[in-house]
């Protein structure tokens, strides 16, 4: 049974826009006969969607059952090694355009969230040298991390904001902040784990009009005022029934950033401090909660922009969504596999499961199915567009065609 047509699938990503930005990056000359652009891509999307890590052995063997050439798995690696990265990351930025809905003149104003969060897969550092250094005193050796910085927005989907190169990009001050401060416009509303504690960057969000929602963790805080305080009663310990609220709101405060020489600079910049407990299911027992940010007060100082107080705690906890997309990638994409030794390889192998993530939100959305969680999802999507993909590969195989007047064994 076919849940979704091969014309949906070719409305979302019409073949000829993917062959067209193949020849406009230069990937499918004449004298590329063996893996011209349009069959990497090809191979790389059928092998992420009918298996879980994607191998260089993987890639050829996709490539022999289509084609009925052979490529030396090696060949794989030498070709992501160089093919050019904004070839998949134009590909990324279509599909990511095509399933942002359209606001109208009246929602431009309102708040964009993003979540924000970094991810990490480590590799032995004689494998691969490219990643952060790890200097683990351990029998295996040195490690490198592999650390890339996404966002996630209100509507779920995913970009990547940063793959870091930097040393000092260990410090999630750096490897968060600084993507955040060279993507964010006005009425960006930024929620984040207590990894960014740097005052001087959430100045910065501040001045360009937008807004950050952490954890409150090591900065010294000077109260204003206190807005709200909840009557002193008994709290139970018991875990929350059916029903009930699983965040409790205890006390607000305006505040300003205290201590340092340069404290002045941040004395136009009111915090609200919201400090409440919330019920951990993981650990079983409730646990404090304090949030900053700088979202306005309003009406009457009951809201923190839109939202009331306990909204803001509410919005924090979807925060937990990008973490989610992280266990799905690496689970059902094999992101926590790296394929490639090479930055270039590794930012293609990225954008590759971005592409093919936005495809599964996509099918997940207009399907409306999700039992069985994501395996299912995409196993149904991989039988829907096993007819896509195949006049995908054919148009690559026809490439080789015309340079080797040769006719393929699959056509």
């Amino acid at each position: 049974m076919q849940f979704v047509s091969l014309k949906s699938f070719e409305n979302i990503l019409p073949l000829e826009l993917v062959q067209r930005l193949c020849i406009e990056h230069n990937v499918d000359k004449c004298n590329q006969i063996r893996l011209p652009g349009l069959a990497v891509f090809s191979c790389l999307l059928e092998t992420t969607l009918w298996g879980c890590d994607t191998s260089q052995r993987a890639l050829a063997d996709v490539y022999e059952a289509n084609t009925g050439q052979t490529a030396d798995h090696s060949s794989f690696g030498k070709r992501l090694a160089g093919i050019p990265v904004d070839l998949f990351r134009d590909i990324f930025e279509y599909l990511y355009q095509v399933l942002t809905p359209t606001a109208p003149p009246s929602e431009l104003q309102k708040l964009r969230i993003q979540f924000v969060d970094a991810t990490i897969v480590t590799l032995s550092a004689r494998l691969i040298n490219f990643g952060l250094l790890v200097n683990q005193k351990i029998k295996k050796g040195p490690r490198r991390d592999i650390k890339t910085v996404f966002s996630l927005d209100g509507d779920g989907l995913p970009r990547l904001m940063r793959l870091c190169t930097n040393k000092n990009e260990h410090n999630d001050n750096v490897a968060l902040g600084d993507p955040i401060l060279a993507s964010m416009r006005p009425n960006d509303l930024f929620v984040f784990d207590s990894g960014l504690t740097d005052r001087n960057r959430f100045l910065a969000i501040n001045n360009a009009n937008a807004y950050f929602l952490t954890r409150h963790v090591t900065q010294k805080l000077n109260t204003v005022h206190v807005l709200f305080e909840a009557e002193q009663v008994q709290r139970s310990e018991a875990a929350p029934q059916k029903g009930d609220a699983t965040y409790q709101l205890l006390r607000v405060e305006e505040c300003r950033f205290g201590a340092g020489r340069d404290i002045d600079k941040f004395e136009s910049m009111p915090i609200v401090a919201i400090n409440g407990r919330r019920w951990d299911s993981r650990k079983q027992k409730w646990s404090a909660l304090e949030l900053i940010t700088n979202l306005p007060l309003k009406d009457n100082n009951t809201k923190a922009g839109a939202y009331t107080f306990t909204e803001v705690a509410e919005l924090y906890r979807q925060r937990w969504e990008i973490e989610t997309f992280f266990k799905f990638i690496k689970q059902n994409l094999g992101y926590g596999h790296i394929l490639s030794r090479t930055q270039n390889g590794i930012e293609v192998m990225i954008y590759m499961t971005l592409i093919t993530a936005l495809l599964m939100i996509w099918y997940k959305r207009i399907t409306r199915k999700a039992q069985g969680g994501w395996p299912s999802i995409k196993r149904w999507m991989a039988n829907d567009a096993d007819q896509w993909t195949a006049n995908l590969m054919n148009r690559a195989i026809w490439t080789q065609v015309a340079a080797r007047k040769t006719i393929p064994r699959r056509i």
